[in-house]
């Protein structure tokens, strides 16, 4: 056949490969280049985009399931080859987490900050637009802390970890404010939920439906804060306001939104 045949069990082959010596060199630079470029690309997607893990931890997991992965499964991958790499990534590991404990630079580009995206009931759009986070995620989050409305929210931080901590007002002090419950909770107001600036009611509270900024109306103005001009009805929780109070259009010609 011309060939030579391979034969199972070759050690020579096995640990070393059909490649010279100075391969193991290719290997590190190979390994060292595929972990930052990792890194940097896990620092770009942004927090959700990697659930519960930092990009460091999530860099590490598959920095090692690569290269403890091919030469389990690939014969022309030497075992030594591999164990080079698992060895280079978790002396990567021990040198920038070093790096990371002794400059606070290094780590918050590896590990990231919290970020405030909601303060005092009112959506920090961009801080969210940095995240990456869509209105529909952050929702979602505070509804799983038990928030209704952004009025009980304090102080909101999306974690590096990509989930996000609540600091809700006392129940006493918590305001009126953006139901956040669906349908409230898309980007574009859905048919007959919201009204525009000249439509409100005066002496009504309103919440901007884009950053949930809250205020009573007294002019045909939008939004003091995003400029925006669909509000909806400000309320303590949007579970028992009546739809009256929920959908002001709704409410039938000649009909005041606050008769039931």
């Amino acid at each position: 056949m011309g060939e030579t045949a391979q034969h199972s069990f070759d050690l020579y082959r096995i640990f070393l490969g059909d490649q010279p010596p100075g391969f193991f060199l290719e290997i590190m630079f190979r390994t060292v280049v595929m972990y930052l470029y990792v890194l940097l690309l896990l620092r770009l997607l942004g927090k959700r985009g990697m659930g519960q893990l930092s990009p460091f931890e999530f860099t590490i997991i598959i920095a090692l399931g690569s290269a403890v992965g091919d030469p389990m499964f690939y014969p022309e991958v030497p075992l030594l080859h591999g164990l080079a790499a698992v060895t280079l990534v978790v002396a990567l590991t021990r040198f920038v987490t070093y790096l990371s404990n002794r400059s606070e630079s290094v780590e918050d580009f590896l590990e990231g900050q919290p970020c405030c995206v909601v303060e005092d009931g009112v959506l920090n759009l961009k801080s969210i637009d940095s995240e990456r986070f869509s209105r529909e995620e952050l929702f979602m989050l505070l509804r799983e802390k038990g928030v209704s409305q952004l009025g009980q929210v304090r102080r909101a931080y999306v974690e590096p970890s990509g989930g996000v901590s609540a600091f809700r007002w006392p129940e006493d002090r918590a305001k009126p404010g953006l139901p956040i419950i669906p349908p409230y909770d898309e980007w574009t107001p859905p048919p007959g939920i919201t009204v525009s600036s000249e439509a409100r009611r005066s002496g009504e509270l309103y919440a901007c439906w884009k950053c949930g900024h809250s205020e009573h109306s007294s002019d045909a103005q939008p939004c003091s804060r995003c400029k925006n001009d669909d509000w909806i009805v400000a309320t303590c929780d949007p579970l028992d306001e009546p739809p009256s109070q929920q959908h002001p259009r709704d409410a039938p010609a000649g009909t005041s939104a606050e008769s039931s």
